[in-house]
């Protein structure tokens, strides 16, 4: 007797592969609108996957849109080289300074500045004894509110931004991605603002305080800040403890002989603190080591020649700009290592750029009343 034809309903391994579905037989538009979803590394390593992922990296629309995230104000809707090609071209001319100013916003005063600072849409800007709070508003391109504090009794000699996240009596206020203002000024005193307001006021100086550290000391571990000022001293203040005036003061460094100019905190390690005076003399502090002996916290000590222009601090590095020059030296071992950039006349202005290997410095030149300034980048 024959049996009946089988009416199982198993495929065969042919019939198997013939339903099966892969990521290519999905359109190219609607994987598209899946990669809006995707950062620009992330577009980019689905283009190096495979030839199909590649030509949906590559659509106008996924880079339409990391367009307008990048340069909202800016975005186009045709571009004659295509979209990619803009985004890369546009980017590429950034990183080598190629660019104009894409908002160029106008602030008269009938008084010039003596310092600023920029923090994303805010501007703090130090006039005298005056300081003022900006706010830039980029949807409606204009300037949303100005506030003048005159708390200060004489001009502002140096201001400093700091998370409020290492300042431990604020902590849980507000966002860590917050940051309080910390000044110094010709009236002896450091003032640390928030909210629009003066906070704190630390007072233990004999005379002007002209700089505070470029960083906290052991960041992340108790909110410490160096000042140094004409009676040429460099001092450290507690700014975690609320504690307030000469309360907050932890100890004071001795052993220059004329007014502290500029300090910065080592990169390799933030226990160090670098010190140079108006005589060019560098020092280096041990900001653990015990101050019993008033000048027992000096670990190490240089000098350059010319007048100090400023100085920074990068990994065991300090770069030090006087005179005409900038001088790179070892912290390891307080010698000169390499000399960084030279001018024929005396500098103006210095900064560092360390994720970019990049030293800016400024000079004057000419003899009018208008002084033009001259940059140079080294690299």
């Amino acid at each position: 007797m024959d049996l009946p034809p089988s009416t199982s309903h198993s495929c065969s391994p042919r019939t198997t592969m013939a339903t099966s579905t892969s990521i290519t037989d999905v359109d190219v538009d609607a994987l598209a609108r899946c990669a809006d979803y995707l950062t620009l590394q992330e577009v980019s390593n689905m283009a190096m996957s495979c030839k199909f992922l590649k030509r949906v990296a590559y659509s106008d629309s996924v880079w339409h849109r990391l367009y307008r995230e990048k340069w909202p104000r800016q975005a186009s809707t045709s571009f004659s080289s295509g979209v990619r090609r803009a985004y890369l071209d546009r980017l590429s001319a950034l990183q080598q300074f190629k660019f104009v100013d894409p908002l160029v916003m106008d602030y008269f005063t009938e008084a010039t500045y003596n310092d600023i600072l920029l923090e994303k849409n805010n501007t703090v800007l130090a006039q005298g004894s005056t300081l003022r709070f900006m706010k830039f508003d980029s949807s409606l391109g204009r300037w949303e509110s100005v506030i003048a504090l005159n708390d200060h009794n004489a001009r502002v000699t140096c201001m400093r931004l700091f998370p409020l996240s290492l300042i431990s009596s604020f902590r849980g206020e507000t966002e860590s991605v917050e940051s309080a203002l910390v000044t110094s000024s010709c009236d002896r005193s450091i003032r640390l603002w928030w909210k629009g307001a003066c906070q704190r006021c630390f007072r233990g100086h004999s005379g002007p305080v002209f700089t505070l550290s470029d960083k906290l000391i052991g960041e992340g571990k108790g909110g410490v800040l160096a000042s140094g000022g004409e009676d040429g001293t460099v001092r450290l203040w507690s700014l975690s403890s609320g504690k307030r005036g000469q309360q907050a003061l932890k100890t004071t460094f001795y052993g220059h002989e004329k007014p502290v100019k500029f300090i910065s905190v080592a990169g390799h390690s933030t226990s160090l603190l670098v010190s140079i005076s108006r005589d060019s003399k560098i020092r280096v502090w041990d900001a653990n080591a015990s101050s019993a002996v008033r000048s027992s916290c000096c670990v190490g000590m240089a000098s350059v020649s010319g007048a100090p222009v400023n100085m920074k601090c990068h990994e065991s590095l300090l770069y030090v700009a006087a005179g005409s020059r900038v001088a790179i030296i070892d912290l390891r071992t307080m010698q000169r290592v390499s000399t960084a950039a030279t001018s024929q006349t005396s500098l103006y202005s210095f900064e560092i750029i360390p994720s970019k290997s990049l030293i800016c410095t400024g000079r004057r030149f000419g003899m009018s009343e208008r002084t033009r300034a001259k940059i140079n980048l080294c690299q």
